[in-house]
């Protein structure tokens, strides 16, 4: 049986926890489940998406959520300590996932995980790392 998203998320954190890392940003974070799961773990989250409907019910959640678009990120550089990503790139044509994967390397701080289902058949999501020094090598793979 191949593992749940659920057991995917399960992992980052861990992954998070193990590196002293406390806070993530959720790039097409919907109405905020992932976000409710990294809160129960202790992680602070900051939820965006481009769908006012899903901030609304992200907020509804008590998540601290608003609208953006992937490629244009409303946050300082190197604002946060990992970014979960695993939806950002389902749906867009390929020549715009350049521009979302450096948005998302620009405010997450150096060395950070960003975990991002990459376009591939294979299941689960790899960890890349923002450019900076690193716990680990980059382009690890959690699945």
């Amino acid at each position: 049986m191949a593992p749940s998203r659920g057991d995917h998320l399960a992992g980052f954190v861990s992954l998070l926890k193990s590196e002293g890392r406390h806070s993530v940003l959720g790039l097409d974070c919907g109405p905020g489940a992932d976000g409710l799961l990294f809160v129960q773990s202790g992680i602070h989250f900051t939820g965006v998406d481009p769908s006012e409907e899903h901030i609304h019910s992200a907020r509804a959640r008590g998540l601290d959520a608003s609208v953006a678009a992937g490629s244009v990120l409303p946050f300082a550089d190197s604002a946060f300590h990992s970014v979960w990503a695993v939806d950002a790139l389902a749906g867009l044509p390929p020549e715009r996932w350049g521009a979302v994967v450096r948005e998302l390397a620009r405010v997450a701080e150096p060395g950070a995980p960003i975990a991002v289902v990459l376009p591939d058949p294979g299941e689960g999501f790899t960890v890349l790392r923002s450019p900076g020094e690193t716990p680990e090598s980059p382009g690890q793979d959690v699945s």
